[in-house]
């Protein structure tokens, strides 16, 4: 299958795409961040970065249903391979995601105070905040209406994340000396997640005779 092939099928994907429950759970992230920004409250680098957390589990949200394709049944047997329709929905998510993304953050700081703005660890957030949205992306694969499955794993991930001990905790504070081993595992569980949609998207193997 050729990259020419691959270009074609982005139009009829981005058609194919549900996008009003992304729009939504990205509406809800970046106005998590929005208001505090233009009622000018003063917040710390750790409630900042707690607004990007909520705001990335949104966009996580809206990630898990981006897959979901009420047509999926009826398209099983077409010549195109399925890893190649799945390339085609990631490759018109992604511009749409990584610009939600950006002006998620350009808001975060420019609603922050000026020192506070220049210490916002936003690289780590964005690790985090890839890490869920990967995760979701792999989780809904495995089934075309995955949406429904996702999203509760999505949440279940957050929960579990935030449960684990003070050496071992993915969520720590910005400035926290464990920064840097906790998005080292943030950076394990992104990888994780992406050979999983890898793997998730892969056509099933057939039975022999």
């Amino acid at each position: 299958m050729s990259v020419r092939v691959l270009a074609l099928l982005l139009r009829p994907a981005a058609r194919a795409t549900p996008w009003v429950a992304f729009l939504a759970a990205a509406g809800v992230g970046l106005a998590i961040v929005a208001v505090p920004a233009v009622l000018s409250v003063t917040l710390s680098p750790a409630d900042l970065v707690g607004l990007l957390r909520a705001a990335a589990v949104c966009g996580a949200l809206g990630v898990a249903f981006l897959l979901d394709d009420p047509a999926a049944a009826t398209i099983a047997t077409v010549p195109t391979p399925r890893p190649v329709r799945y390339a085609a929905r990631a490759g018109v998510a992604l511009p749409p995601l990584a610009a939600w993304w950006a002006l998620t953050l350009a808001v975060t700081v420019a609603g922050a105070e000026h020192g506070t703005a220049a210490g916002l660890p936003l690289g780590g957030v964005t690790v985090e905040a890839a890490a869920l949205g990967a995760a979701a992306f792999a989780v809904a694969a495995v089934r075309p209406r995955g949406g429904v499955v996702a999203a509760p794993a999505v949440l279940a991930l957050v929960a579990a994340a935030s449960q684990f001990p003070p050496a071992l905790a993915f969520y720590v504070p910005p400035g926290d000396d464990r920064w840097a081993a906790a998005h080292g595992r943030w950076g394990v569980l992104l990888a994780l997640a992406v050979a999983g949609a890898v793997s998730a998207v892969m056509e099933p193997a057939r039975r022999r005779a």
